[in-house]
């Protein structure tokens, strides 16, 4: 059986490409389909999948992805899916716009482009979507939305927002995480530093995060890159350290030498507050978004409702005064590990699994061949170009 695994764009290293990256290991030989290919922008162990893209960029390229945002449904409409038994899609932006007679589509999020482009956008590029007819655009993107036959969030929030962008009732399935890239625990440093990581984007607030540390005098350090990097740069003082897009190990060493993580953005769902728990690190987030469903207020960190600086700065100081157990933290990100999404996966797809053995196939066998979720998870040495 043929399966085609299709994600919006390999352009970055984010959660929605965590959750691509483990489906690839959890099915036999998938073809990953996408609209932009920028094979050093994201994580390498995509290079050893079979990636079907629509235009292989560079990094140049790649971090200018958005000023074509327009015509990626018709991009992804175009994909010629008639070989493949089944498509799985991952979808934040227009991937659900390919077309397959069995298709699942597990969401991040209707796209911000059509219905919040003020968070996503450049306030220029914005304005210029706002004035284009929006309802037409997002008419086309609901009936593309509602072809597809399952369909599973990753957040209640996000479950929350289909509801309302397109009267979907989707299953909720949290997505997978694994923080081995994180290595072991460490105590926190002897000074106090506060770490952001995120794309640097509206909506993700990091211009909270800043003011609020710069209020009590705290060192920060920003992990990431975006359209927002320059006015965010020009708001900050020398206390705040910008370090561009880290690699997993210089990653794991920015949790390591900082004593809290800051998520001030309203997150779909977000990886970032559970690595920073798997890290043995407190976490302030806000409570509008995913972190809601992943931060224990009191326990692994506080939430934070609105943004109002002052009410973060008072946040941010009552978790430096408290004591934080790193081994307690790590043990709290132990039910969103793979396992469980996995298992849920697997009963969301039941039902295309009978479709497809109605059409001569039988997905469950060759999950199990492959060694997928009931025979375990593939060796790490067999990659998915190797039979």
């Amino acid at each position: 059986m043929r399966v085609a695994l299709v994600h919006d764009f390999l352009t970055q290293r984010g959660g929605a490409e965590r959750v691509v990256l483990h489906l690839a290991r959890t099915l036999a030989d998938p073809v990953i389909v996408t609209a932009l290919y920028a094979p050093e922008q994201t994580y390498p162990e995509f290079r050893a999948l079979e990636v079907m893209a629509h235009r292989w960029v560079d990094g140049n390229d790649a971090r200018h992805f958005r000023r074509h945002v327009l015509a990626y449904p018709k991009q992804f409409a175009s994909f010629d899916l008639s070989d493949f038994d089944l498509a799985i899609i991952s979808s934040s932006a227009f991937a659900h716009h390919v077309r397959h007679p069995l298709s699942a589509v597990y969401w991040h999020t209707p796209p911000r482009f059509l219905y919040d482009p003020g968070a996503y956008l450049h306030s220029t590029f914005a304005g210029r979507v706002a004035s284009l007819p929006l309802w037409s655009l997002r008419r086309g993107d609901r009936r593309a939305a509602t072809a597809h036959q399952l369909h599973s969030a990753n957040s209640l929030r996000t479950a929350a927002r289909l509801r309302r962008c397109y009267g979907i009732e989707a299953t909720v399935i949290h997505p997978p995480f694994d923080g081995s890239h994180l290595g072991a625990l460490t105590n926190p440093p002897a000074s106090p530093r506060a770490l952001v990581v995120s794309r640097l984007l509206p909506y993700k607030r990091v211009d909270v995060a800043i003011a609020a540390c710069e209020s009590l005098g705290l060192p920060l350090t920003v992990v990431g890159d975006g359209p927002e990097r320059v006015r965010l740069q020009s708001m900050a003082s020398s206390s705040t350290t910008f370090r561009g897009v880290l690699s997993d190990a210089a990653l794991a060493e920015a949790y390591a030498t900082h004593s809290l993580v800051i998520c001030p953005g309203s997150e779909d769902f977000g990886f970032v507050p559970l690595e920073a728990g798997y890290a043995g690190r407190p976490v302030i987030a806000s409570m509008r978004g995913g972190a809601s469903e992943t931060v224990v207020s009191g326990r692994t960190g506080l939430l934070v409702d609105g943004w109002d600086v002052d009410d973060w700065a008072a946040a941010i100081a009552w978790v430096l005064e408290h004591q934080w157990h790193p081994g307690d933290l790590r043990t709290c990100t132990s039910q969103f590990d793979a396992a469980h999404f996995d298992a849920a996966a697997r009963k969301w797809l039941e039902p295309l699994e009978i479709a497809a053995a109605e059409r001569g196939g039988h997905i469950r066998a060759r999950l199990v061949q492959a060694g997928a979720w009931e025979g375990g998870p593939r060796a790490p040495h067999a990659s998915p170009l190797a039979h």
